[in-house]
């Protein structure tokens, strides 16, 4: 059955709802989450996140990293998950700045001379590729694998 809102729960929502815990603020208000997360949303109450602060070194070390290395590069290096690291970064007004990864002339030839012999993902393990980038290489650059047995087979056979 609904309970109707009184002033009273208005007011402990409120006050609780930005900082309290969740167990709290639903023991206090004797409702479940749901309600009460409703009720808030539609009376503009927010939550404020409660994290650890960041440190100027910290943001220094974002604004100098994020727009070149990954999030996961970043979180590692400061100890934190990478969500924050990315909201932090959105809050900063930061970008990522995208390099286009050219092939090189020498990565071609790499690629033509050890296709014969060797799997996509050797390959790119040695061009420090993707398997992905390097079949779409392969594939573009047109060479195809052919089995010496089986084009001598089948010239025999006609």
């Amino acid at each position: 059955m609904r309970k109707p809102w009184t002033e009273k729960h208005m007011q402990l929502l409120r006050k609780l709802y930005p900082t309290a815990a969740q167990k709290q603020i639903t023991g206090r208000l004797g409702r479940t989450w749901y309600s009460v997360v409703n009720k808030a949303v539609r009376n503009g109450i927010k939550r404020i996140r409660k994290g650890p602060q960041w440190s100027a070194r910290e943001v220094q070390v974002i604004k100098k990293m994020f727009p070149t290395k990954s999030v996961l590069q970043i979180s590692k290096r400061l100890g934190r998950g990478p969500g924050p690291i990315r909201r932090k970064a959105i809050e900063l007004g930061l970008e990522k700045i995208v390099k286009p990864n050219y092939w090189s002339d020498s990565e071609f030839r790499k690629i033509r001379k050890l296709y014969p012999k060797k799997t996509a993902q050797q390959i790119a393990d040695k061009l420090g590729r993707s398997a992905g980038a390097v079949r779409k290489r392969i594939f573009d650059m047109g060479l195809r694998k052919y089995n010496v047995a089986h084009r001598k087979l089948r010239k025999t056979t006609r």
